[in-house]
């Protein structure tokens, strides 16, 4: 069965919805299209209504397709001119039509692509739509007619402004130049809806009125239209146009390649070198300025005998530094283990043998705790600004600075990023170069993340927020990446305005603390165009409406990247729907598939290898049982609705989500052991005092040792001094006795949220 590019169907009686069915080409025109859509649309000539949509999120047409060509079987001029004629057919049959015509448009409206929306009747857009004539920029001619339209729709000036300058034009600038009829959140339902409205009409007064408007303001359409043709046949024969649309296509070509964070590093330097790259503490480095700073590092590096392989463990807060030891290491070919700042004691010590890593470089702040590992001899631990011969800064001036990239492939591995301990201890998750790749891929396609954005992660570099949500697709627009050293909800709103963000990610525990700020006259004070993250809170929609921007979320993991993604109105209670490339199963304990709407664990597998991790470091057994039956097993309940949309329900393990962090109960209860008065500790979820729809609180239920004397209050101290600041928890109640399995372990079902004594005197800092 051969794929059509053209897809016809009828929402409501008389009406007809021609759909543009090349998404992953932002239904760019082609010879196929382009007489599949004429036919169509001669078809249906004796329609009430039409509606012309595209397919996909991203776009409603992007115009030629630069990657083929208007006249594939002779490329003849003759040809050629057959294929402008039925251009210009389609405006003949959408504005000439005695049907009405309902254009919706989202994202992208290019060339062609625009030329066909605005010969429509009614215009809807979404909030994301953009409109562009770039014809004469590539050497070539309008068409469509747009030539005459556009100058009646605009005025003269502004008609020969946009036609020759081919500048962008932004949703709110076409609604204001009277190019839209409307903007909504979802153009396609909108045309519907529009669509039943217009059916009510009596069908032969609104088709004359139509008719007689275009008469009147278009009475020359039909002369434009063959000069157009003329103008086209004669503008392709140009070597201008054949020069302009090889460079045109070379770059629209250079990022959809990119496997790996090396080359696109180097392509961003090369096209953006004067760009801003990091914005953080105040600084902003460019692209150029990051390459030049990377060199040095890497040359520092590979003095000291790092080398392709290798493991390098980095304990920072988010900085400049922090970024450039990431970049460096993979310039090298050399794997980098960022690893959380807040662990200590036997939890930090597992950490890092586990990442077998032939240096660490670390904030003077984490210097004593890594000493305290024995992992690293005094020549291989770097501090930053420890003011001696260790210091970071001494391997920026050490040795030639290092040009040369190392060759990564798609699978070559970048970093080790730690889970959370949703199946046992925190694991170093194998990433590879094209892993982080894809994410930001996902995530610029899926929200339109643009060039001009600032993306504003208030998240330490050891999460994917961070790295593959935040920097790399900053690298592959050319964006900027400005990073905050740690989430403070009072001056949240003060660093979005001083980085001048554009999107922020958060968590619903940052939300809800954000929430919790007294209301400021400044509360829409930004440039947030919106914002991305989990869970969505139950106040969201006063949370939109307060601070002036939407929420959007989506479903992820270390291991499984982001496949589920929130496409158009939010769902309640849905984390969105799947992604392309992406196949999902909700699953019975046999891995067998479950009926909508029934909860099971969640399955996933990806068309490409490198969409999710590629296994936990020199752990085969957990890798093995992660990837049973091809299914990657998530360890997430989950269910799925009959349109697709997907629900979280809960994580099967005993984990704690806690301050944007998933804790591992076990290790909690570890630490809390090593208190010579505790027996026995468990630890486990309870609603949290920030609300319903955030996260959770944690509670940790304790038995002592025969003659203690020992209250909640002392061990709470204990807990703030000696254990990660995740891990102290809200409530501690001293219990006799708990019950166990038969194995001897806590059966926390036994366990009650009640009892114990809360304590809310933690730090305001998430």
């Amino acid at each position: 069965m051969s794929f059509e590019t053209i897809v016809v169907s009828h929402p409501a009686p008389a009406v007809v919805k021609i759909t543009l069915n090349r998404p992953e080409r932002l239904n760019a025109i082609n010879a196929t299209l382009l007489l599949e859509l004429t036919t169509a649309l001669q078809a249906h000539a004796n329609a009430h209504i039409i509606i012309l949509e595209g397919a996909g999120d991203r776009a409603f047409c992007a115009g030629e397709d630069l990657k083929e060509t208007l006249a594939p079987k002779t490329g003849s001029a003759d040809e050629l001119r057959v294929a402008f004629n039925h251009l210009q057919n389609i405006t003949r049959l959408t504005s000439g039509s005695s049907a009405i015509v309902i254009a919706a448009v989202q994202g992208y409206a290019v060339g062609g692509g625009a030329e066909i929306a605005l010969a429509a009747d009614f215009i809807v857009a979404g909030p994301e739509a953009q409109f562009k004539f770039p014809e004469v920029t590539l050497g070539h001619a309008v068409t469509g007619g747009i030539s005459l339209r556009l100058s009646q729709m605009v005025g003269v000036l502004k008609a020969k402004e946009l036609l020759i300058r081919g500048r962008t034009i932004g949703v709110q600038e076409a609604l204001a130049l009277g190019l839209v009829s409307e903007i909504v959140e979802d153009p396609k339902v909108r045309a519907e809806q529009l669509a039943s409205e217009l059916t009510m009409l009596p069908r032969a007064a609104s088709s004359s009125l139509k008719m007689s408007v275009e008469r009147a303001i278009f009475p020359n359409l039909e002369t434009v239209l063959h000069e157009e043709v003329n103008a086209a046949s004669y503008c392709f024969a140009q070597s201008d146009a054949t020069n302009a649309f090889k460079k045109f296509a070379d770059r629209k070509r250079v990022y959809p390649k990119v496997r790996d964070i090396n080359t696109a590093l180097t392509r961003a330097v090369e096209s953006f070198p004067d760009k801003a790259f990091l914005r953080c503490q105040g600084q902003d480095i460019t692209f150029r300025n990051l390459d030049r700073s990377v060199a040095a590092l890497a040359g520092g590096l590979q003095r000291l005998g790092v080398q392709a392989g290798d493991h390098v463990l980095v304990m920072m807060r988010n900085s400049v530094e922090m970024v450039y030891t990431w970049i460096a290491t993979n310039r090298l070919g050399v794997v980098w283990v960022p690893v959380n700042t807040d662990w200590q004691s036997s939890t930090l010590s597992h950490a890092v043998s586990a990442a077998d890593a032939k240096i660490a470089i670390v904030d003077r702040e984490f210097a004593d705790l890594i000493r305290a590992t024995e992992a690293f001899a005094g020549h291989q631990l770097w501090i930053r600004e420890s003011g001696d011969e260790q210091d970071l800064s001494c391997l920026y001036d050490w040795e030639t600075p290092l040009q040369e990239t190392y060759t990564a492939m798609p699978g070559t591995t970048s970093a080790f990023l730690y889970t959370s301990g949703t199946t046992g201890r925190s694991k170093p998750c194998i990433l590879s170069h094209e892993y982080f790749i894809i994410q930001a891929t996902l995530l610029i396609e899926g929200y339109n993340l643009r060039t001009e954005d600032v993306l504003y992660c208030p998240f330490p570099l050891f999460h994917a927020d961070a790295t593959a949500l935040t920097v790399v697709p900053a690298i592959l627009l050319g964006a900027t990446a400005a990073l905050s050293p740690r989430f403070t909800a009072s001056r949240f709103w003060d660093e979005i305005r001083e980085s001048q963000a554009t999107v922020y990610d958060f968590m619903g525990a940052t939300l809800a603390l954000i929430y919790k700020q007294p209301p400021s006259p400044r509360d829409r004070e930004h440039r947030i165009r919106f914002a991305w993250g989990v869970p969505i809170p139950a106040f969201a929609e006063d949370y939109e409406r307060r601070f002036g921007h939407p929420l959007h979320t989506l479903y992820g993991s270390v291991e499984a990247s982001i496949p589920v993604v929130q496409q158009g109105p939010r769902v309640p209670r849905s984390c969105g729907v799947l992604r392309p490339g992406y196949q999902l199963r909700i699953a019975n304990e046999d891995d067998e598939p479950l009926p909508p709407n029934t909860p099971g664990q969640l399955l996933l597998r990806s068309d490409n290898p490198n969409a999710f991790f590629q296994g936990y470091y020199n752990d085969p057994t957990s890798t093995v049982k992660t990837f049973a039956n091809m299914w990657l097993h998530t360890g997430d309940i989950a269910k799925v609705d009959a349109r697709g949309n997907v629900y979280f329900l809960g994580r099967i393990k005993d984990v704690i989500r806690r301050r944007g962090e998933n804790l591992n109960a076990s290790e909690v209860e570890e630490d809390f052991c090593q208190h010579p008065d505790v027996e026995i500790a468990a630890a486990f979820a309870i609603p949290s005092s920030l609300g319903p729809g955030t996260e959770d609180d944690l509670k940790v239920a304790v038995t002592l040792r025969d003659g203690s004397r020992i209250d909640e209050e002392a061990l709470w101290h204990w807990a703030r001094q000696y254990m990660s600041r995740q891990r102290v928890p809200a409530v501690i109640e001293i219990v006799d006795d708990m019950k166990r399995t038969p194995t001897g372990k806590v059966e926390k079902t036994s366990l009650i949220a009640d009892g114990g004594k809360r304590f809310t005197d933690r730090p305001a800092r998430l």
